[in-house]
């Protein structure tokens, strides 16, 4: 460290950081303002996916800081609150011990100021508020560039509407508990962003690629899935394999793309109430995210393949139409967002999507679904003649499969398709060490999610 600023702090205090550490943060702190004291603008170049944010941040620092000014001590004592955990701390303010990284994030992106925990719980959240929090998040993914589509609000706006549930405000402590129950993954991207920031420990998260462009997706849908679903960090690219403005021989090419599929898919619907509906934001959006095993044969035409004789299956099973695993889900995307998990009770009938057409020569109804009772009743069927048929409907209260839930709004029955999308997936190349820690870190995440749960139902039934 030479003669460096981080000697004297050691020399008076312990830090939660390594020497080498040290060394870096100093490096930085030096590159940011030629190692005088910040200025509003100096972390602007190191966060150019979130400018906002970043001068949020240095407001932050100021407010937390003894003397109002962020010097190298200042910044490695705030540093400390961002970067490490609880049983680290040797510097840090002891009224934001507690806080998880993802409440600092939206602390810092709500410019809350307040100086105690009793303050910060009851400080109001706002709709326009919590939905820049979100979009800061999202934002996260991109690293500065957008690839796929230019951006809009309308995935930070999904989730604000499904936390705020038409209210509009909110306590700090409740929109935080209802943001992490839709996005799982967030108190862990918060870690992975503030380490990658000043430490460069990690490399940058990737939201899958697109091979083309798309009606419906963009950067921070993907991003969205990807802090939702533990299936979606696997994939490194989406290929598009069908996608239309619907017409009647849709149902015959799904049919040949979901027999030959070896990988998951991805089906995204978007409809429309009333065609004379042109705002964006008064379409509805869903989908389903279907697990193929390709070690598994799922769905009888695969099958029949391999069983000429029909041995193993039988053509009037209907369950024999069914395929997928129990890693696929169901999803809202507009006008609110929302995830439905597969089940894995006594009851769940892992119907996850069935098809069947004409060429089939099956003795069941036509058309595509996903979830159901496993016994004709399914949550979404569309019906062989996609366009404008009224048997295409949405069926909230027939599932045994997935979470229940509304897809779209309740009154909604009947659809009215005006676009799909099928993607399949191409996975990412598992590194075992990095696969590990990500699976005990969602581990933590989903504990931790489990223990505030127990808490409010306590709180509750008081």
């Amino acid at each position: 460290m030479g003669n460096s600023k981080s000697k004297e702090i050691t020399k008076h205090a312990k830090v939660a950081f390594t020497p080498e550490q040290l060394q870096q943060l100093e490096k930085l702190f030096a590159g940011l303002n030629g190692g005088k004291d910040l200025v509003e603008r100096s972390f602007l170049p190191h966060f150019p996916e979130n400018p906002d944010f970043s001068i949020k941040l240095f407001n932050w620092m100021v407010e937390r800081s003894p003397n109002h000014s962020v010097d190298y001590a200042n910044f490695v004592a705030l540093l400390e609150l961002l970067l490490k955990e609880l049983k680290d701390y040797y510097l840090s303010d002891y009224k934001f011990r507690n806080l998880e990284k993802f409440e600092l994030f939206a602390l810092i992106s709500l410019e809350c100021l307040e100086n105690d925990k009793d303050s910060i719980n009851r400080f109001a959240v706002s709709y326009s508020q919590g939905s820049i929090v979100i979009r800061e998040l999202l934002n996260i993914y991109s690293g500065g560039q957008i690839t796929n589509s230019q951006r809009n609000d309308l995935a930070a706006r999904s989730v604000t509407n499904t936390i705020f549930d038409q209210k509009d405000e909110m306590p700090f402590n409740q929109f935080v508990s209802m943001a992490k129950a839709q996005l799982i993954y967030a108190n862990r991207l918060c870690k992975y962003y503030f380490n990658m920031k000043f430490l460069g420990e990690q490399t940058q998260i990737q939201i899958p690629r697109l091979n083309t462009s798309s009606f419906i997706l963009n950067d921070q849908v993907l991003a969205l899935l990807q802090l939702s679903s533990p299936d979606f960090s696997k994939i490194k690219q989406l290929q598009l394999q069908f996608s239309s403005s619907v017409s009647e021989d849709d149902l015959d090419h799904i049919a040949d793309i979901v027999i030959n599929a070896q990988k998951p898919l991805l089906f995204i619907f978007r409809n429309r109430e009333d065609e004379s509906q042109n705002d964006t934001f008064q379409q509805q959006v869903f989908g389903a995210y279907i697990s193929i095993d390709p070690t598994l044969e799922t769905h009888h035409i695969r099958r029949k393949l391999k069983d000429p004789m029909n041995i193993l299956y039988s053509d009037s099973d209907p369950k024999s139409l069914y395929f997928g695993d129990e890693k696929s889900f169901l999803f809202s995307l507009l006008p609110k967002y929302q995830l439905f998990m597969s089940t894995f009770d006594q009851r769940s009938k892992q119907c996850f999507a069935y098809i069947n057409n004409k060429s089939f020569r099956n003795d069941q109804p036509l058309g595509l679904a996903f979830g159901g009772d496993g016994k004709g009743n399914h949550r979404i069927w569309l019906d062989e003649n996609l366009k404008g048929n009224a048997t295409c409907r949405i069926n909230n209260q027939c599932d045994l499969t997935y979470e229940m839930g509304y897809l779209l709004e309740p009154h909604i029955e009947f659809l009215n398709l005006t676009c799909i999308e099928v993607w399949s997936v191409e996975e990412k190349e598992t590194n075992p060490i990095l696969q590990s820690k990500i699976i005990e870190a969602g581990k933590e995440d989903i504990q931790q999610k489990d223990v505030e749960q127990q808490k409010q139902s306590v709180i509750e039934q008081k």
